[in-house]
């Protein structure tokens, strides 16, 4: 009588085991196919998540211009292309209700305004509305 109760307690030891493990395993794929969307990384590293325009704000509302470097990273068209002989200004995003993005680099590479544009660059926040990116890098997002 023992054994046989002990055998019934023993299968559903098992059988909450197996149910828990595959609920772990669902909640893990879950976990991975959603990633947090964070647009920030330590100084020259990239971000695991590109910001588009329109999430800009939101994902930036609680981010403050700290005395460590962080980069930040967004794609988008381009509305400004402006190269004064050595800096090279591009501006992306600023449709309201979205902050004007301006990255700060070296050369325009051709690009023009109207093209797709990734940038990723050293983050600061002059106005709620404004954001610059210095250093950045810009490329176009099928660029590896």
């Amino acid at each position: 009588m023992l054994l046989r109760i002990a055998g019934h307690r023993a299968g559903k030891f098992t059988s909450l085991l197996t149910a828990a493990l595959i609920l772990g395993s669902a909640l893990t794929a879950l976990a991975q196919e959603a990633p947090e969307k964070d647009p920030f990384a330590d100084a020259d590293m990239q971000p695991s998540y590109r910001a588009q325009c329109h999430e800009v704000r939101e994902l930036t509302k609680d981010r403050e211009t700290g005395e460590t470097r962080v980069d930040f990273s967004v794609t988008g068209p381009l509305a400004l292309v402006n190269f004064d002989g050595t800096l090279a200004y591009l501006g992306l995003c600023g449709t309201a209700p979205d902050p004007k993005v301006l990255c700060v680099t070296y050369q325009t590479n051709d690009m023009k305004v109207g093209d797709v544009v990734t940038v990723a660059g050293g983050y600061s926040r002059p106005s709620p509305d404004f954001i610059v990116l210095d250093p950045c890098l810009a490329r176009r997002p099928e660029e590896p």
